[in-house]
């Protein structure tokens, strides 16, 4: 089945390609954008207040995009998991969080959500 325009994202699919952003840590969060649209090979990286920075990846995962131009899925699944989920609001911004379980790097870790903006890398 084909997806036409997604209706969360203003009618319009999110630009295919590599995308780039930051966590409101200030740490980047890196992925790709095919069509379809589906999201794949993560790079994020976050700051647990008790076990420090934390750069997981995942560079086989692959998100299908939702109609309403929503993904999610797991970086990271062991010691608590790392997820990371997202939402296109139009074809060149992406609104999104990193979840941590606790204990997500060590035993003791807090985990958390940590909020994230992307966009398409310039050429």
């Amino acid at each position: 089945m084909a997806t036409a325009a997604l209706a969360g994202a203003e009618g319009t699919e999110p630009v295919p390609g590599g995308w780039k952003g930051k966590t409101k840590q200030g740490f980047p969060v890196y992925l790709g954008v095919r069509e379809g649209p589906s999201v794949t090979n993560v790079r994020i990286t976050y700051k647990d207040d008790i076990c420090g920075k934390a750069s997981p990846k995942n560079p086989t995962l692959t998100m299908a995009v939702d109609e309403n131009g929503h993904f999610s899925g797991v970086v990271y699944p062991a010691n608590g998991g790392v997820e990371i989920e997202g939402t296109f609001t139009g074809p060149t911004t992406l609104k999104g969080a990193i979840v941590a379980g606790e204990s997500s790097g060590l035993p003791g870790c807090l985990g958390g959500r940590f909020p994230f903006t992307a966009h398409p890398k310039g050429p």
